[in-house]
């Protein structure tokens, strides 16, 4: 296919979204489950979608005054939700574009910065993300990459940003890309950390195990965890990386109340239920506890994710 015919393409894939409607209407309802990947109508964020533009779009997303996983003990945001936010909004785009629901989503980047900004406790944040194309790519006249970057708005104030990008396989494609998955259940939990000690109110979310080095946990994985394992997955999924990530950061700083001022996550290479996975943290800035540290999530001393971060400032 010719430059010119990819480019018609990608115009027409944009131009048939829908039209711009009332801010208010973004908010109506959620979204259809399976178009961002979810079974539980209580994890959908996601509440509308406009097009605004060639290539820009609003997606209207509702957050919860409280959920049993995420939250901000300060009412600001919570960079985890913002970072789903934005993962089901990629997805959801895509599917709009006619990606079918069979295809798999692989995610080789993300990155989320918070503003320093409190959200109103007594109401659920209606957020407008506002989000830009910054690139589109079509395999046999079907979209197969998609790169993002994101804007969060509540009540007209920008409360975050964040960039993500998607490769998009058909079936077939995705198991070639796996090859042999080495058989096995992922670690069992019995050694977890203390949840307050990673900032939750429950063992359930902690996703770390007892640590015999400094600043080096395992990675710990509950497949009948509600939240990350709301759908049947064969691999660890990226935001229970990311999450983990954090909770190594906390442990390394000692602030069970730490959250991403800013992060950018490198993904690359799926984490096989079947590895052990040491989470390491390094902190790149000596001279602040609250400075940038690098996270790696290692499986015999291969980088599967790495993360960098700086963490917010305690209030």
């Amino acid at each position: 296919m010719g430059t010119q015919q990819q480019r018609w393409l990608v115009w027409q894939i944009l131009g048939g979204v829908g039209d711009p409607m009332r801010d208010e209407a973004l908010f109506e309802a959620s979204v259809k489950r399976e178009l961002v990947h979810k079974r539980s109508v209580s994890e959908v964020f996601l509440t509308g979608f406009v097009q605004s533009g060639s290539r820009r779009f609003i997606a209207g997303a509702q957050w919860p005054r409280w959920h049993v996983f995420y939250g901000s003990p300060d009412g600001s945001p919570d960079s985890a939700i913002m970072a789903e936010t934005l993962r089901q909004a990629v997805i959801f785009l895509s599917h709009l574009c006619g990606v079918p629901l069979t295809h798999k989503f692989l995610m080789p980047h993300m990155s989320i910065s918070v503003e320093a900004a409190i959200l109103d406790p007594l109401v659920p944040a209606q957020v407008a993300v506002e989000l830009d194309v910054k690139d589109m790519k079509l395999s046999g006249g079907h979209l197969s990459a998609l790169a993002v970057s994101a804007r969060f708005v509540v009540d007209g104030a920008p409360v975050g940003e964040g960039v993500a990008a998607a490769r998009i396989v058909n079936p077939a494609t995705y198991e070639r890309l796996r090859g042999a998955v080495p058989a096995g259940l992922p670690a069992a939990g019995e050694d977890l950390l203390a949840c307050a000690d990673v900032g939750h109110a429950t063992q359930r979310n902690v996703m770390l195990g007892q640590s015999s080095r400094r600043f080096v946990w395992p990675l710990r994985v509950d497949p009948t965890h509600p939240i990350f394992f709301d759908h049947p997955l064969d691999h660890v999924p990226g935001m229970l990386l990311v999450e983990a990530a954090r909770q190594a950061v906390r442990a390394a700083c000692s602030r069970p109340d730490a959250d991403f001022a800013l992060f950018e996550a490198e993904f690359m290479k799926l984490v096989e239920f079947s590895y052990h996975v040491d989470v390491a943290v390094t902190q790149l800035d000596s001279h602040s506890p609250h400075g940038v540290m690098r996270v790696r999530l290692l499986h015999e001393e291969e980088t599967l994710m790495s993360l960098l971060a700086r963490v917010k400032t305690p209030r």
